[in-house]
């Protein structure tokens, strides 16, 4: 029998979820958005997938995928824990499973901290459990992560460091990528040609180092030959403060979460 999975929220992250989760067999989708052309886009051709004219309509879901922006959340709680479905998942940005499970009248929550490569399938997404979840609500969850790119359990103390380094961390590889390919201007690449060659070996580098699985600092060293290119571009970077601006960048992404996460 098809899960019952009903996504509440059609907009950037919430459509790039139902967009995944539609093209599983084993799903029966159900998308309701307040500005319903969002879920009939996504709806459109696929014939497991009902757009829902109500909120109300998710009822007897066995999930039901929060993807809201927080300040939505507070005005529509008492629709949502009025669904009771066999467990919640949000994308709520910076709202806690305390707050969740206090608001939503359920103990078994799961909280999804995806970044925005979620459209292509390719996102990183942090994933919190409130404890009475079972371990097959919990593979359920997870199996929904998986959809849109990879996925990783974390405690939910972690939340900000994960900000720090993926879901603010993105924009600091946009930023390399794009100084990088201004490098290559001064040098005579032109721009767009730059920028190609500069997110191709970012994507080489990644690879590398999933397939090996080796420290980055083993393959930096394998790169750096005796008084070669490499180690001459790599100790101008040490020179420029490079290190100490990116852990600093990755600490104040996570303090701004906390801040954040105290006033929502």
């Amino acid at each position: 029998m098809a899960r019952r999975i009903s996504v509440i929220g059609a907009g950037n992250m919430g459509g790039a979820f139902a967009e995944a989760l539609s093209g599983k067999n084993d799903i029966s989708l159900y998308i309701y958005d307040s500005y319903r052309p969002c879920a009939e886009k996504i709806a459109e051709g696929k014939t497991n997938v009902t757009v829902l004219d109500s909120m109300d309509q998710a009822k007897g879901s066995d999930i039901v995928v929060i993807a809201v922006k927080p300040q939505v959340l507070p005005q529509i709680y008492a629709e949502l824990s009025a669904l009771k479905p066999g467990f919640f998942i949000s994308i709520a940005a910076g709202v806690t499973l305390e707050k969740l499970t206090a608001n939503l009248s359920t103990d078994k929550v799961v909280r999804f901290m995806p970044n925005i490569a979620a459209k292509i399938k390719k996102a990183v997404t942090a994933v919190a459990y409130s404890p009475k979840l079972s371990v097959e609500e919990k593979a359920a969850a997870m199996d929904i992560a998986l959809s849109v790119g990879s996925a990783f359990e974390l405690d939910e103390s972690l939340f900000s460091a994960f900000i720090g380094i993926s879901g603010s961390g993105i924009a600091y590889m946009f930023e390399l990528m794009h100084q990088m390919a201004m490098g290559g201007v001064m040098e005579g690449i032109p721009y767009p040609k730059a920028l190609s060659i500069v997110a191709d070996t970012m994507l080489s580098a990644a690879s590398l180092q999933k397939a090996t699985g080796r420290n980055a600092v083993d393959l930096e060293a394998m790169v750096c030959s005796a008084k070669g290119t490499t180690i001459e571009g790599v100790a101008a970077l040490t020179e420029g403060g490079f290190g100490a601006a990116v852990i600093n960048a990755v600490s104040a992404a996570a303090r701004k979460s906390e801040e954040l996460e105290k006033k929502a």
